[in-house]
Formats: C-alpha cells, structure tokens, sequence
C-alpha cells in the first residue's frame, strides 16, 4: 500500500513541473511581445511627433524654428526622413508616416535613447536636425 503512495506523489511532481514549465514557457513569450510591442510604440510616437512638429514649423513660416524630443527605441536600424517620409525599422518593422511638407533628406543617429531635436523651416523645406 505504500508503494502507491509513492507513486501518486512523484505523478504530482512530475505534473506540478511540467505546468511550471508551460507556465515560464509563456510568461516568457509574454514578455518578449511585450518589448516588442513597447518599441513599435515609441517609434510610432517618434515619427509622429517629428511629423507633427514638421507641418507647426512650416505653417509659421520661414526662419521659424522648434525645439522637440524623441525617443527612440533601442532595436532601431534606420531612422531617416526622405521628401515627405519620416521612416524609423525597428527590428523587421517599417514604421513611417507623410508630412504635409517636403523634408530635407536626412539620416539620423539609431542609437536608442531620449534625442534633442529640431525643425526649421528653410527655403520652403523643412529641415529635421539631431541635437540643439
């Protein structure tokens, strides 16, 4: 008789382990996607705020000039603005968008991080800078 409660605890065990194990398995994965989530949700929120801050300085004409930050998340590998596009590739995803205005064609700096940057409008185009 004791033989089988012997047995009943080491099937608990083993059961009690593989849950754990399934259990770490998607808590991982869960937390994978949710890094990947926050990253193409800080590039989204970069490229817009550089969109908008595009159209508010053209729309106050020339010299004019704006002062904004960015953050840019730490998987990028190409952050670039090309006529009207602004385009951030955060691992294998493009994110972009369109200004209303044409945009000096310009590469930015991939490195992840809080960036000081600025807008202004010269000649009819809008000129996106790093750094003060």
């Amino acid at each position: 008789m004791n033989k089988h409660k012997g047995q009943v605890s080491l099937e608990y065990l083993i059961m009690t382990s593989f849950l754990l194990a399934v259990t770490v398995i998607f808590f991982g994965f869960a937390i994978f996607l949710f890094n990947e989530n926050a990253a193409i949700a800080e590039a989204e929120s970069a490229v817009l705020t550089i969109e908008n801050n595009a159209n508010f300085v053209a729309s106050l004409g020339d010299e004019s000039k704006v002062y904004f930050e960015v953050n840019v998340p730490e998987n990028t590998t190409s952050f670039n603005v090309t006529g009207k596009s602004i385009t951030m590739i955060v691992g294998a995803n493009n994110i972009f968008t369109y200004s209303k205005v044409n945009l000096t064609p310009q590469s930015f700096s991939t490195h992840g991080g809080r960036k000081i940057m600025s807008a202004s409008f010269e000649d009819g185009n809008v000129v996106v800078r790093e750094g003060a």
